[in-house]
């Protein structure tokens, strides 16, 4: 039954001058549609080989068209004079791509019959345009052996069905310090690879075969001197005009000294991670054991002010003031620094509502804003991929310092924002408090830093240092722009995400 469709594909094709054929991957004729005379042949007969039916002038073009458009699986077209039946000169069109109909790979060849010029007949039956073509192709051939041999990666071609090597440019001689190519064309794949890596590479060399290529493959070479060469393999298979595979081409990048500066930053990670825990256990040991006698000291302390009370003097009584206060100020610091060194400790990293977490800080200090009369403003803030926890005290500490270091008599205004930059989010708190200086600027984020020694309300000197470790955890970082009297504006960008 002949469908419209097919009649259709007919008319069209008639009416281009053309014939277009459905080829399957054996190249033998699935369909047709158009008249084989437009293109000076007899016929076309389904089931059998296009090349049977094609002049002789013809074949070889249409095989190399069909094979690029195999190995590019991309549309190509190519202009081809020849001789067609009764001798006469043609020139043709020929457009071929590769299609994928239930599964199956068919080509689809389609011949446009092209007007035929005195100059073109000239050129296809004289001598001058033969050398022509010939030494056109012995540049390319010249161009493409030039890289195949200078390229500073190393290049191996195989014949898949013995294992053996065909081919290999000269830096794969000099990396495996050979002699020459005929220390290494006609061995084994396998025998320029470690005795660890000889199974994995036969077992490559079955997957080729199946899947046609290769890809991302890491594997260990070994030099003639035992040198020790991993590269990353990327393997692409050269095919026939029938489609088999006939060679595998392999290019081999050298990642050794990738592989060892990987190994250095892991050893320098573990002992890292190694020191770190030691810091942890020194700093947890040390606060423990210090706060026994302080506790000792402020225990003699307020003795002695209730035995000797009325036999101390004025001097006397501010000495024991001293030491009351002193031992307090040096508890909350052995505290607040048994505190700093467990930041980020067992943290684990989730995606964050930051609009959620600033509301619930600002919850959290609604008695300290409503006492203050503190007036608090949020930008719409986005999501990111962060340690919540932490990343709350950040904000606690930023909001809490906006509120303490007002400026007397000045109801304390404080804007929240957020703004993306490139693969990070910049949020900033800005207050109108009594502003940092320059120099200070510079220290408050060290770890027991107060600059203003003055305000009542003064803390630890640890909070802005607690703000700085955990941006850092973030991969980011924290800064402040302010001039006294001028509000503060603290910075800190994080990343939005990571690719752990």
């Amino acid at each position: 039954m002949v469908t419209d469709q097919y009649i259709n594909a007919n008319e069209l094709m008639t009416q281009l001058s053309a014939v277009s054929v459905r080829l399957n991957i054996d190249y033998e004729i699935d369909s047709i549609a158009g008249k084989t005379c437009e293109i000076g042949v007899h016929e076309f007969k389904l089931e059998k080989s296009l090349f049977k039916f094609l002049p002789e002038s013809l074949v070889e073009s249409v095989k190399e068209t069909l094979q690029k458009s195999f190995r590019t699986n991309q549309k190509v077209q190519t202009d081809v004079n020849y001789i067609g039946v009764n001798n006469e000169q043609r020139k043709v069109r020929i457009v071929s791509n590769t299609v994928d109909v239930n599964s199956k790979v068919f080509y689809l060849v389609t011949f446009l019959r092209l007007p035929v010029k005195d100059k073109i007949i000239r050129e296809i039956n004289g001598f001058e345009s033969y050398e022509e073509a010939r030494r056109q192709l012995e540049i390319s051939e010249a161009r493409f052996n030039s890289f195949f041999e200078n390229d500073p990666v190393m290049h191996v071609s195989v014949n898949p069905s013995t294992g053996l090597i065909a081919d290999c440019n000269k830096f794969v001689i000099e990396k495996l310090e050979l002699s020459d190519k005929s220390d290494i064309i006609g061995q084994p794949i396998y025998s320029i690879f470690t005795d660890e890596k000889r199974i994995r590479c036969l077992s490559l060399l079955e997957k080729f075969k199946v899947e046609g290529k290769l890809k991302s493959e890491e594997m260990d070479m070994v030099t003639k001197s035992g040198k020790i060469i991993t590269v990353i393999l990327y393997t692409v298979a050269q095919r026939d005009e029938y489609g088999k595979i006939i060679l595998s081409r392999s290019t081999l990048v050298d990642i050794t000294d990738l592989k060892n500066a990987q190994k250095r930053h892991d050893r320098k990670r573990n002992r890292l991670e190694l020191l770190n825990k030691e810091l942890e256990q020194f700093v947890s040991t040390c606060s423990h054991d210090l706060q026994e006698p302080l506790a000792t000291i402020k225990f003699a302390g307020d003795v002695l002010s209730k035995l000797y009370h009325d036999k101390l003097d004025a001097k006397g009584h501010d000495y024991l003031k001293y030491i009351d206060e002193a031992v307090d100020r040096l508890t909350k610091q052995i505290r607040s620094l048994l505190a700093h060194s467990r930041i980020g400790i067992n943290a684990e990293r989730s995606v964050v509502n930051t609009d959620n977490l600033v509301a619930t800080v600002i919850k959290d200090l609604g008695k300290r804003i409503i006492e203050s009369n503190a007036q608090v403003t949020v930008d719409k803030l986005p999501n990111v991929e962060a340690y919540g926890v932490e990343l709350r005290l950040v904000f606690l500490n930023l909001i809490s310092n906006a509120i303490k270091y007002s400026k007397q008599g000045v109801i304390p205004k404080i804007q929240i924002s957020a703004e993306h930059c490139d693969d990070f989010v910049m949020f900033s708190v800005a207050d109108n408090g009594i502003g940092i200086s320059r120099q200070d600027s510079k220290e408050i984020f060290k770890i027991f830093n107060r600059v203003n020694e003055t305000n009542p309300n003064k803390g630890t000197g640890v909070g802005l240092a607690h703000c700085d470790k955990i941006v850092r955890m973030h991969d980011g970082k924290l800064w402040v722009e302010s001039n006294i009297d001028g509000g503060s504006t603290f910075f800190f960008k994080i990343k939005k995400s990571y690719d752990l």
